[in-house]
């Protein structure tokens, strides 16, 4: 059998390549089989993300007419199932309590784990100059899972530091020393401590999932067997954006007979910094035919990247004529720049030139003032907007924020989370029928704030109740005896869902508040029976969440089975991207930001230094600058493949703190075209 490496840039065919030879496999063997069905599930897939597993497996099913199902999955989802299918045989060899395991949402880890190292954060021996504990517990475990990812174990990690990091600011002078042994050995006793925390209660992370499968199940005789049973065909769609540790696997099967299929994309690597490796899946290609797929043709990438990327990377003096499909859209301010966009796009579909679902706006990153102020525009102007991605804190629902002030005014002892604002919002929102400004009075002399027992009292208790009318009396009325029923106090479990039916059943919300209010629930069902895990009473529980759904970290994601038709696209760098779309016409945002070369969220703390190809040397600053501007070429080179005809750079001379704006692209925008002659 051969294996085949198929290599090209985004739009050029790889994934539709994947599927005529899934489809090839389903003729010549699976169709032959006693069970066919059986057969093809002996196609493992790996896809980078959930959304694109659904994609990929939806386009497999199609192909097939449903007839040859494939086992489709991302890494993290194949370690996560093969932890728990051989769950028994790990807590055999690693002499774990028998309890069934018990997997973290991010929220929970970030919470669990500083409550872990509550000693050390205190202490001050986990600390980093200008790093927040939020920050600083999340940068820590994100190293868990980065040395996981590398096939490192935790023990390696404080090493790997101390070599590839120049220095560290000393955690208790406050000075910058070179020798960190000590201070990165105290971060690889609590990752070991966090290791034991979890194992203890049975406790999984997607860190502890992975260290699990790569120092303890993989490398098992017994695992090792089942496995090469399990698969005939591999078939891995973006190599680019996998971990090592997902080749180390294919290499595996590809060496007891399985048959590989390979997809890399040379612009790609959008996942470098968050784990990919894709050096190391270079290993992989040398057993394989390749096979190069030509650009496509429709893009801009085709006829003008090469140029595009001498410019930004080597910019000169000699003269360059102005692209013919490259624009520019400038302002001064970059709330100015915000309403020029918009008002470009919106003359541009009035005019017919473009339709709203083949545009889109793309930012090296999004600020909520960015989000609010282009879609609010666009809006206004009858123009839908999908910000891809969109996650929404369950603390910015006025309907989840009204629940928590419910719950907290109905059981006892959580008055110091009870306010007169947070009453006032209450009533507005679970009545309909009270303003703000009733809303407001009622909670002035009608709510009673007490440290255990906070309550409301009848209306009439205001001398000039009167005022309040009847209706609003009423609703108030209603609201407040509704909150008396509630006595014995049901589980805070049940009172939720019995809240949500009572004020939200009967009106027809829209559709992401009702995603809001069904995540709200998922995460108090998780919440609690973590809780019970712990040993953990239920005023303690109900306190805690109340505190962990305010903090905002706990999001809503809206989800859609495809983009919602004849709606603008506005997505960071990375979401659009990981999302491969392609529009005719791409607007980037602050093109002259700075935020272009740097990799921002999209890179972890340490993230070079737990690839295959690591040097084992000091990282450099030079080394850091290298890497930035061949993730800008990539990035670059790929946004131009996903473009069809046109490219607007969107760019205001002053930063929102009011800065002087000269980003890396400045090169490009000069030689962009001042205006578009087709425009009205």
């Amino acid at each position: 059998m051969t294996n085949l490496w198929i290599e090209g840039c985004s739009c050029s065919g790889k994934t539709a390549r994947i599927i005529q030879h899934f489809c090839d496999w389903t003729e010549q063997d699976f169709a032959h089989q006693p069970n066919p069905q059986a057969a093809s599930q002996k196609v493992l897939v790996f896809a980078v993300d959930a959304e694109q597993r659904r994609n990929l497996s939806d386009r497999l099913i199609v192909a097939t007419h449903g007839k040859y199902p494939a086992t489709v999955v991302t890494p993290l989802s194949f370690f996560r199932d093969e932890v728990c299918l051989f769950w028994t045989l790990l807590v055999k060899e690693l002499q774990l309590k028998a309890q069934f395991p018990l997997f973290l949402r991010v929220e929970n880890e970030q919470e669990l784990a500083a409550l872990c190292w509550r000693d050390r954060l205190e202490m001050q021996t986990l600390q980093m100059e200008s790093v927040g504990r939020d920050r600083l517990v999340r940068r820590f475990l994100d190293l868990y899972l980065l040395a996981a990812y590398g096939g490192r174990s935790i023990q390696e990690v404080p090493a790997i530091l101390n070599v590839g990091l120049e220095s560290i600011t000393d955690l208790a002078s406050g000075e910058s020393i070179g020798n960190i042994l000590e201070q990165w050995q105290e971060i690889g006793e609590a990752l070991a401590e966090w290791r034991d925390y979890c194992w203890d209660r049975g406790l999984l992370t997607y860190g502890i999932i992975v260290d699990l499968f790569v120092q303890h199940l993989f490398p098992h005789p017994q695992y090792q067997r089942r496995l090469k049973q399990r698969f005939r065909h591999v078939i891995v769609d973006r190599v680019d954006e996998m971990p090592a540790i997902a080749c180390d696997l294919c290499k595996f099967l590809l060496q007891n007979g399985v048959q590989g299929l390979f997809t890399f994309n040379s612009a790609g690597s959008a996942r470098l910094g968050l784990g990919a490796d894709p050096d190391y899946w270079q290993e992989i290609k040398a057993e394989c035919k390749i096979d190069i797929l030509p650009k496509a043709s429709n893009t801009l990438g085709s006829e003008i990247a090469p140029l595009v990327l001498e410019i930004v990377s080597e910019p000169s003096q000699r003269f360059i004529e102005p692209f013919a499909n490259i624009y520019g859209i400038e302002s001064i301010s970059r709330s100015k720049l915000f309403r020029n966009v918009a008002e470009s796009i919106a003359e541009a579909i009035a005019s017919n030139q473009i339709q709203a679902n083949e545009i889109a706006i793309i930012a090296p990153g999004l600020d909520n003032i960015a989000n609010y102020a282009i879609a609010e525009i666009l809006r206004k102007k009858d123009i839908q907007v999908y910000p891809l991605n969109d996650q929404r804190p369950l603390s910015h629902s006025a309907q989840v924020r009204s629940l928590l002030t419910l719950l907290a005014l109905t059981y006892p002892n959580l008055g110091k989370l009870v306010s007169r604002d947070q009453i006032s919002e209450m009533l507005v929102v679970l009545t309909e029928v009270i303003d703000p400004v009733r809303a407001g009075l009622l909670a002035d002399h009608c709510f009673v704030p007490h440290p255990e027992h906070p309550h409301l009292l009848p209306a009439e208790t205001y001398n000039q109740w009167n005022r309040f009318g009847y209706a609003a009396t009423q609703a108030y009325e209603q609201l407040r005896q509704w909150i008396e029923q509630q006595y014995p106090r049901p589980a805070p479990l049940i009172f939720i869902d019995r809240a949500i039916q009572s004020f939200f059943q009967s009106r027809k919300l829209a559709y992401e508040y009702t995603i809001t209010l069904r995540e709200l629930i998922e995460t108090a069902q998780f919440y609690w029976q973590l809780s019970y895990r712990l040993d953990q009473k239920d005023p303690l529980i109900l306190e805690r969440f109340i505190q962990l759904i305010r903090q905002g970290i706990v999001t809503a994601n809206p989800y859609y089975s495809t983009i919602p038709e004849n709606s603008v696209v506005l997505a960071t760098i990375f979401q659009y991207r990981m999302a491969r779309l392609n529009h005719r016409w791409q607007f980037w945002l602050d093109a002259s930001s700075d935020l272009w070369l740097q990799g921002g969220s999209a890179s972890l703390f340490g993230a070079p230094l737990f690839l295959k190809n690591w040097n084992g040397e000091l990282w450099t600053t030079e080394q850091e600058n290298m890497t930035n501007l061949q993730r800008l070429q990539r990035l670059i080179g790929d946004l131009l493949d996903r473009t069809g005809e046109r490219l607007y750079l969107c760019h205001s001379e002053l930063s929102t703190n009011g800065q002087l704006q000269n980003g890396i692209l400045q090169p490009l925008i000069e030689v962009a075209a001042p205006s578009d002659p087709n425009q009205a």
